[in-house]
């Protein structure tokens, strides 16, 4: 058995993303385009957009998800909770208990 040897450069991005109720695709995926470029990375690296269960069925996230071609994978807020992250929301933790 082999495994396969990534391109060189390629990456494997999991994009993390939390958003209000409502919030529009265009802006969920702007803001995700965004920060990648920011970052010096690419749509194309990104294998999963993560969110908290309670986001699951969030429009905003669902469809930036579907127009990077790449599924949404969720997780409940107490798994979340212990994820160290560099910019914490005070909003986010009071509104579903994750960082």
């Amino acid at each position: 058995m082999t495994t396969p040897t990534p391109e060189p450069g390629a990456r494997n991005l999991v994009v993390g993303v939390g958003a209000r109720r409502g919030a529009p695709l265009d802006e969920v995926l702007g803001l995700i385009e965004e920060t990648l470029r920011g970052a010096g990375l690419r749509a194309a690296d990104v294998v999963e957009v993560a969110t908290v269960d309670a986001k699951a069925d969030e429009p905003g996230i669902v469809g930036a998800a579907a127009r990077l071609g790449v599924p949404v994978v969720t997780y409940p807020a107490a798994a979340l909770a212990g994820v160290r992250v560099p910019h914490a929301s005070g909003a986010a933790a009071a509104a579903v208990g994750t960082p």
